[in-house]
């Protein structure tokens, strides 16, 4: 079959940089499926956007669909054939109908019998005459968090459809899609190229388009940027800060890229870095310029979408805007560092938190006692401690702040920068900047203990909170980030190596919301539980990123959500041995007292009722054990926890090699399975070591 390429272009309204990358994965998808379902083959699909199109290039797609094997079911074979193998009249019939030879009939064993078969292979049809149909399915498939009609039309997508380019080969693929019908004219860049260019087949696409000063490829576009911006600088001397955010933003606002450099006044050196750059990289897409020693020059670039001979009046103008954006900050500035930090902490009563859970004033005095209690049982210094209070109780006042307000990525930034101006201790303004971190999955932690202190606090706070009143993740909805405050507490805990006890911060969080009169969706030991999963699958997913086996995993977090620094050093250990006779002596151990175990009848073993030795045996193995189990967990002694559970399988193979449990006496085999019971008991205050999938022996 002969293969050709399909080249299929959506035009657009100007679209967000963000909906070329959705729509991007989901052409490639989609495509893929549709392509899949429809019986056509091909080699590759790739594909391209510019935030005036998205493109998908199939590669070797195939002139027909795959021909196919069919086989349809005739009469059974006892009635299609006599004893002497003869075709019967049904048979010929059969036959007849379907258009082959008697002879041509094929026999097959089926669950429900023998039958007479006939077997086709159908030949598929042409591409160009299903492409119609696909095509449209694969654009209205497309779907954006965000979405337009336009001209009354029911069609909907990220922006107002304008033209669509369909070739196969150099066939045009004619359909419908709203208003528009396809064809084999597109447009170049609007500020270059004014009118439609004819495309005559898909190997002149790319040469043509590109002519009209499109680099429709995101990573040439990049790659002409970086080079742009190089040409920009002072070699040896200046340095661009590149966010990779702002980065694959700006990649996407432009479909032919062209940097520039603009300058600002030198006074503004004086905002605060963080100021500078959220006033550049978030309002307006800019690089910002620094030296070799990483202070900021007053330099920026910027990358426009413009024609480079007017290079002048594009750089004055991004001067303009700046500048005006710069004197607000700096106004911002001046005004908000003319009152204390903590005299703006009423005016967060007049701020809500969450309507069910109060105010951010509420908020900041629950996070101040729970950073107390915090600070308490990581047994930290009274000074600390004191901080961690400070810091708490003004984590939240730069939210009135002029510039938070104008500014909102800047929230805690200022609220370090005006608790120094305010004359704060340096530790409780790093306290009140790090008490947002991590930002995101993997992002920077608090270095300092005031910092992990008050950023669990706060993220305990919103987490209970939401939970306590039915604002549960759902799905891909998570409105309050709980799901990224969860992880960000697990990876300060784990990090840092603190011993904390998740389940008591919830519950002394629960109460405070209890206290304020908050209204809970549920009681209290329901809201515990979820909380307890919700913590319990996070750690079991951080777990399983860095390589932990799953069923390791398992047994450890069976004994549920305790010191979260305890559970990764049993999995370590646990999975450092998994595969080691010591871990089968153990495993076998507990397998044999579990099999037997009953619960209900309780650990209180009677030593007045063990008739022989190796009962005696066992239970003073067993209280050893325990003992020497609880010694090692205090010195964090994890492999040693191991070695001692595994020396119990001496005792318990004894113990089942001449004991007999299940004895005639009821009081007997009730003492027996108790002692059963507490060996259990002792294995399972380590781990569920029955999730383990290995064998016993």
């Amino acid at each position: 079959m002969e293969a050709r390429d399909l080249i299929l272009e959506i035009g657009t309204e100007e679209m967000p940089s963000a909906a070329i990358y959705a729509g991007n994965e989901q052409l490639k998808d989609i495509a893929t499926k549709l392509f899949g379902e429809n019986k056509l083959s091909f080699f590759e699909i790739r594909t391209y956007g510019t935030p005036r199109r998205l493109i998908l290039q199939v590669i070797g797609l195939e002139s027909r669909q795959r021909e196919e094997k069919i086989e349809i079911k005739g009469p059974p074979a006892k009635i299609a054939f006599a004893n002497d193998g003869m075709p019967t009249a049904a048979a010929e019939g059969f036959a007849k109908s379907q258009g082959i030879k008697v002879s041509n009939l094929k026999i097959k064993e089926t669950s429900e019998g023998t039958y007479a078969y006939v077997i086709k292979k159908e030949k598929g049809k042409e591409t160009a005459k299903i492409l119609p149909k696909i095509l449209p399915d694969l654009i209205s498939s497309i779907s954006f968090l965000k979405s337009m009609r336009w001209q009354g039309d029911t069609t909907r997508f990220v922006r107002p459809v304008r033209w669509i380019l369909a070739l196969y080969g150099e066939e045009v693929i004619r359909f419908s899609f709203g208003d528009l019908v396809s064809g084999n004219l597109t447009w170049g860049h609007r500020f270059f190229v004014n009118n439609p260019i004819e495309i005559k087949g898909c190997e002149t696409y790319f040469p043509s388009i590109k002519k009209a000063k499109v680099v429709v490829d995101k990573e040439e576009r990049e790659r002409i940027i970086r080079d742009d911006i190089r040409g920009l600088l002072k070699e040896g001397s200046e340095r661009v800060v590149l966010n990779p955010k702002t980065l694959a933003e700006v990649i996407n606002l432009v479909e032919s890229p062209h940097a520039i450099c603009g300058t600002f006044l030198n006074d503004y050196l004086a905002l605060p870095r963080e100021v500078l750059t959220t006033a550049m990289e978030s309002h307006q897409r800019y690089f910002p310029v620094e030296g070799v020693d990483s202070k900021l020059k007053s330099k920026f670039i910027v990358v426009h979408n413009g024609d480079p001979s007017y290079d002048d009046i594009i750089r004055r103008g991004h001067e303009r805007v700046l500048s005006a954006r710069l004197a607000d900050a700096k106004f911002f500035f001046e005004e908000d560092g003319k009152m204390p930090l903590k005299d703006r902490i009423e005016d967060l009563k007049g701020v809500v938190f969450q309507e069910k859970l109060g105010t951010i004033y509420g908020k900041v005095k629950r996070v101040e006692k729970l950073s107390e209690f915090i600070a308490e049982r990581l047994k930290v210094e009274k000074l600390t401690k004191d901080y961690a209070k400070r810091a708490a109780y003004l984590s939240k006042a730069d939210l009135v702040t002029a510039m938070v307000i104008e500014f909102p990525d800047l929230q805690g930034t200022m609220g370090r920068e005006y608790a120094l101006l305010s004359g704060e201790n340096e530790v409780v303004a790093k306290g009140i900047f790090e008490h947002y971190l991590p930002r995101h999955s993997d992002g920077i932690l608090p270095e300092t203990s005031v910092g992990n202190i008050v950023s669990i606090a706060d993220k305990i706070d919103s987490i209970v909170g939401c939970f306590s009143v039915g604002f549960l993740p759902t799905g891909s909805e998570d409105p309050y980030a709980l799901r990224r405050q969860a992880q960000g507490i697990i990876s300060i805990v784990l990090n840092k190596k603190l011993n904390l006890l998740l389940t008591e911060l919830f519950d002394f969080s629960f109460e405070q919301f209890k206290v304020e009169g908050v209204k809970f969706n549920q009681g209290k030991e329901d809201v515990l539980k979820e909380l307890q999963n919700f913590f319990l699958a996070r750690l079991k997913q951080q777990f399983l990123n860095v390589g932990f086996r799953y069923d390791v995993i398992d047994a450890v977090l069976a004994a549920g959500l305790n010191n979260m620094s305890v559970l990764r050093e049993k999995v370590k250990v646990m999975s450092k041995y998994r595969d080691e006779v010591l871990m089968k002596d153990l495993f076998t151990a507990f397998i044999r007292c579990k099999n037997l175990a009953v619960s209900k009848v309780g650990m209180l073993v009677d030593e007045k009722l063990f008739e022989q030795e190796e009962e005696k045996v066992l239970f003073s193995v067993v209280l050893l054990s325990e003992r020497d189990i609880k010694k090692a967990f205090e010195v964090d002694n994890y492999e040693k926890v191991m070695k001692i559970l595994a020396e119990l399988r001496p005792a318990v193979d004894k113990f089942f090699d001449e004991v007999l449990v299940m004895a005639k006496e009821k009081e007997l085999k009730n003492n027996r399975i108790k002692l059963l019971n507490k060996c259990v008991q002792v294995f399972e205050s380590v781990a569920d070591f029955s999730k383990l999938a290995i064998a016993a022996g």
